[in-house]
Order: C-alpha cells, then structure tokens, then sequence
C-alpha cells in the first residue's frame, strides 16, 4: 500500500469505493448493503488511521443523508481496477452506526 514513509506509493485513481455490509441480527450475518463511491482525497492519508477516518467520514455523511438504519456496519476502502475487481484495500473495518451523533 504504502513506501516506508507511511505515503500511497502511487497516483490514486480519481474515485475509491467504499463496500458496505450491514449486520442482520436475525440472519446472523452480515449481507452486501450499498457501496459509496467517493473522490479521492488529495493529498493521500498518510497511514492506515488516516485511512479509517476518511472512510468513516464518509460512511457517516452517507449514512446521516441517506437514513440508514442505526447498527453495525463492515466496511471495506478500496481501489478498483479495469474490470471492477478488488486491486487493493486501504482500510476496512466494522463500524457501528448511531443517529443523534453530536457533530
């Protein structure tokens, strides 16, 4: 992902998605929900904590907007290649969702 100073180590394409799963108590699992395509940002986080906070800032203006249901979230940054498939991933982590969040 990265060189040794924390750095991308080459040009982000112009938009990252962000795949989203939503926990389903009674299933018992998570299930594909959406996924948030989004700019990059520009300069690129500098290492994987800036990473997790882009993409939940993100998740949550797309969750506050679109109305999601409050719960537990997976989620996964990642860039795509030619042919839609996963190249790499930036972050990825569970993420709980709650509404009436202080901003």
């Amino acid at each position: 992902m990265d060189d040794h100073s924390g750095r991308h180590a080459r040009p982000l394409p112009e938009t990252l998605d962000i795949d989203v799963q939503m926990w389903t108590s009674l299933r018992g699992h998570m299930h594909d929900f959406t996924t948030v395509v989004c700019d990059s940002p520009d300069p690129a986080p500098r290492d994987a904590d800036e990473w997790h906070r882009w993409a939940e800032a993100h998740l949550l203006a797309v969750a506050d907007r679109d109305g999601w249901q409050p719960g537990r979230y997976h989620f996964r940054a990642e860039i795509k290649d030619a042919v839609d498939r996963t190249a790499e991933v930036l972050t990825q982590d569970h993420w709980e969702y709650r509404t009436g969040h202080a901003p």
